[in-house]
């Protein structure tokens, strides 16, 4: 399995880089990557350009359809990946847990998509993607629908939903699911990592 790091968003809402923010002495990429030791054969990260990271060691692939978010990152990664499937999550994800990315990586072969469904509400940053996406992922950017909650709705993909419940169990707050967008959002990581 390949552990995803997309990190190629534009941090327009916030106004600095968010992939080198640094939180409790470290970056959100470094807390990221320290929520995927130990979990994967394999780290991907998809960036619009490789030399942000170059210092790093890390393997970067840039994004073969830029510009077109989250589907063009998925699309990226899943081509690049090594197996049959990745686990994906956002560099935004300050605290992203090992824990959480277990239950779902328990779970992968239970379709084409593994999906955390908080109350109805998918978490695609959060969740495996397998190879069979490929096609459906290029024919959704190809038509600029870009909501990964399309690529979830077709019918020939195996979606398997897991419940709020059992995330619950080991992080009864959801913070693994918490990503930065706004100062406010920035604020907030703060608060729970640097008290």
């Amino acid at each position: 399995m390949t552990g995803l790091i997309m990190a190629g968003g534009k941090s327009r809402r916030l106004g600095q880089d968010k992939r080198f923010l640094m939180l409790g002495g470290k970056s959100c990429l470094q807390r990221v990557l320290q929520a995927y030791q130990g979990l994967f054969d394999e780290i991907l990260v998809v960036a619009d350009a490789k030399e942000p990271f170059e210092s790093m060691g890390l393997r970067v692939v840039e994004d073969l359809i830029p510009g077109r978010a989250t589907l063009g990152g998925l699309y990226t990664g899943l081509r690049h990946a090594g197996g049959d499937r990745v686990f994906a999550a956002a560099v935004d994800m300050p605290c992203l847990s090992a824990e959480t990315i277990r239950i779902v990586l328990e779970q992968a072969d239970q379709g084409d998509i593994v999906i955390p469904d908080l109350n109805g509400k998918l978490q695609p940053m959060h969740a495996v993607y397998s190879k069979a996406c490929l096609p459906y992922l290029m024919e959704l950017v190809e038509a600029s629908r870009l909501k990964v909650q399309e690529l979830c709705a077709i019918p020939d993909l195996r979606l398997h939903r897991i419940p709020q419940s059992v995330f619950e169990r080991v992080d009864p707050e959801l913070r693994s699911f918490f990503n930065i967008n706004t100062p406010e959002d920035l604020a907030l990581a703060r608060r729970w990592i640097e008290p």
